[in-house]
């Protein structure tokens, strides 16, 4: 006869069981199958069953729990999932690629369970969590970013909260962005001619606004034989590589920072960029500033190399000013020099952001020009403008429209043109309107 009984009890004897007659299959990743055919075997012989839950239901989720990632486990992968937000150990919200943000059915058992699987989560990047550290960041293989919080930083009987990122890189391209009303077709033309002839510009905008998105579709209208050099930390967002008959096709050099416990053995950004123009790239790419390789970007665009990259700001003056106070970090000199310098590195400001009906849109494309006593003067050359956002049936509705409110200065245009752009292909964006008529 049957012994039925809880699942989490059973959980509990089952990995006594596993870990008492079978411990190496769960430290060899090779031997993990093997562990689903020792737990039925388990469950058989003694006669185990939960109430709800065949043999092998049970036998899948006992194996979840102790080999995978437990409840979490279906969320990771999925196309359609943008982020899974552990809040406490009871509740765990879903964002949805369209936007839309589900409460998940299960939750974890308790507060030292979900701070257990967070552990295993975390240890694939070597990185830890406990008393003595507290909050952690990690990655797991396939774009995945953890960013983890546990008691004392969180309260006790919440256990941890965590922020699992899942980032699909190659899911929007540029026909997309103008498809689903992130700009207008010129607008990405536009970027994607400076991109292309040697304007170095820069992404603005908050957390999820779809800024690396957008910098990833852009970057697919660089020719082949352009070589792109791309820098990020932590996790690979962007994804470039064209491959054609099993053959790459492009020519691009993807890299990662490294971080390690000696500082002797750091590899960070700002030494990647350095490294990058060793490798006589076309266009460097910094996935995001945060730090010192903020200065190192600067001084590369300065000196003539084509550099884009991603920022948290809010418009094209604040994403200025903090470029220049990252700056500062490295070599502060005169803070007007600094912010002067950020404007001629990144005369381009693209503002990103992500609306309250959760549409993405680039909300404008600004131009900095350095007038002769040195200041900055910001010009609109495109912008979304909002005419309506109300709130029906709980829902948001935004309706707006994009225009194209200046042109490009001159210096811009006589840089374009040094580059090599053809006077047709200028001449698109030398008259008004924020589409082609």
């Amino acid at each position: 006869m049957g012994k039925s009984i809880g699942f989490v009890p059973l959980l509990h004897l089952a990995q006594e069981y596993i870990s008492q007659n079978y411990a190496a299959a769960l430290t060899e990743k090779s031997k993990f199958p093997q562990i689903k055919t020792y737990l039925e075997k388990y469950l058989r012989d003694n006669g185990f069953s939960v109430d709800g839950m065949s043999t092998t239901e049970l036998t899948n989720k006992l194996y979840s729990e102790m080999a995978e990632y437990s409840i979490l486990t279906k969320y990771l992968g999925k196309d359609e999932i943008e982020e899974i937000n552990i809040n406490g150990w009871d509740d765990v919200a879903i964002t949805y690629t369209d936007g839309h943000i589900a409460k998940a059915d299960e939750h974890f058992y308790s507060p030292q369970h979900a701070i257990d699987i967070v552990k295993r989560l975390l240890h694939h990047s070597g990185m830890i969590i406990d008393n003595a550290t507290p909050m952690s960041q990690g990655h797991l293989p396939g774009n995945t970013r953890i960013t983890a919080l546990k008691e004392p930083l969180v309260d006790d009987d919440r256990g941890i909260s965590v922020s699992i990122r899942l980032l699909h890189p190659s899911r929007v391209n540029r026909a997309e962005l103008v498809r689903g009303g992130n700009s207008t077709q010129k607008m990405v033309d536009f970027l994607c001619m400076c991109l292309r002839y040697g304007v170095s510009f820069v992404v603005a905008g908050a957390t999820s606004s779809g800024k690396t998105t957008l910098l990833n579709a852009l970057l697919t209208s660089i020719p082949d034989n352009k070589r792109i050099f791309t820098i990020e930390s932590g996790s690979r967002e962007l994804s470039l590589l064209r491959v054609k008959d099993g053959k790459v096709i492009n020519n691009v050099v993807h890299t990662l920072s490294r971080p390690s416990d000696n500082e002797a053995y750091d590899i960070t950004q700002e030494d990647l960029v350095v490294a990058s123009l060793r490798f006589n790239p076309d266009i460097v790419v910094v996935g995001e500033m945060r730090d010192l390789e903020a200065y190192s970007a600067v001084e590369a665009s300065l000196t003539g190399h084509t550099v884009v990259s991603t920022i948290h700001a809010s418009a094209a003056d604040a994403a200025h000013t903090r470029l220049a106070l990252l700056c500062q970090k490295r070599f502060p000199i005169n803070f007007d020099t600094s912010l002067m310098q950020a404007g001629q590195a990144f005369p381009l400001v693209v503002y990103a952001h992500k609306l309250e009906d959760n549409s993405r849109k680039i909300m404008d494309i600004s131009e900095c020009v350095i007038t002769k006593s040195g200041q900055r003067e910001y010009h609109t050359l495109f912008r979304y403008n909002i005419t309506k956002n109300e709130l029906v049936d709980g829902k948001f509705k935004i309706e707006g429209y994009f225009e194209q409110p200046e042109l490009m200065s001159e210096n811009l245009k006589r840089k374009l043109m040094q580059f090599g752009v053809p006077q047709e292909t200028l001449n698109k964006f030398l008259r008004k309107g924020a589409d082609y008529d």
